[in-house]
């Protein structure tokens, strides 16, 4: 199977890349540089992508996609991300698109949520692209017993919306969310 990754550089998307990469797909791992303060991750998803031996392409996303609606994400950003990727996709041949959202999300983040997954997944479909979201139903710390189980570099993964010097924060929701599910 021919999979491209949407690999953020955190821990989610680094442990669907390795289950991807475990599984015999041939992968190109993609990011999205969107301006984000915690651009750091896509550092941190190029040092992921090169240790799975995978390549990395970074995406530019227009300006003017990246309108936040809070501190952390810009509107309708899994549902831009994903029509990216699957255009990609569908342009360069591959079967399929590995998103790592989880359940921890589905509180905080609509578009994380199975309901949202199950219509990108049909409309992808028309495009000739299946859809895995392999940890939708796990939560954060479950996603982090799969990493281990998986050998994930988790020293790798960057979890920080706000960070500090290049140093995470410690105190935003991913910070938090990750040192919990750590422990």
């Amino acid at each position: 199977m021919k999979t491209i990754v949407l690999l953020s550089g955190g821990l989610d998307s680094a442990t669907v890349l390795a289950g991807c990469v475990a599984s015999g797909d041939k992968c190109l791992a993609i990011g999205y540089d969107y301006d984000q303060p915690h651009r750091i991750e896509l550092d941190r998803a190029q040092d992921i992508a090169h240790h799975y031996q995978v390549p990395f392409k970074v995406i530019g996303l227009p300006a003017m996609l990246s309108a936040k609606v809070d501190d952390v994400v810009f509107a309708g950003r899994n549902l831009v991300l994903a029509s990216f990727a699957i255009a990609f996709a569908q342009a360069r041949e591959f079967d399929r698109i590995a998103v790592g959202c989880n359940a921890t999300d589905w509180d905080r983040f609509p578009d994380c949520r199975p309901a949202f997954w199950k219509g990108v997944k049909q409309c992808a479909r028309a495009s000739g692209v299946l859809v895995s979201t392999p940890l939708l139903y796990l939560t954060k710390r479950e996603v982090v017993e799969v990493a281990r189980q998986n050998e994930v570099p988790i020293d790798l993964t960057w979890s920080c919306y706000s960070p500090q010097d290049s140093q995470p924060c410690g105190k935003c929701l991913a910070c938090t969310t990750r040192e919990e599910a750590l422990q």
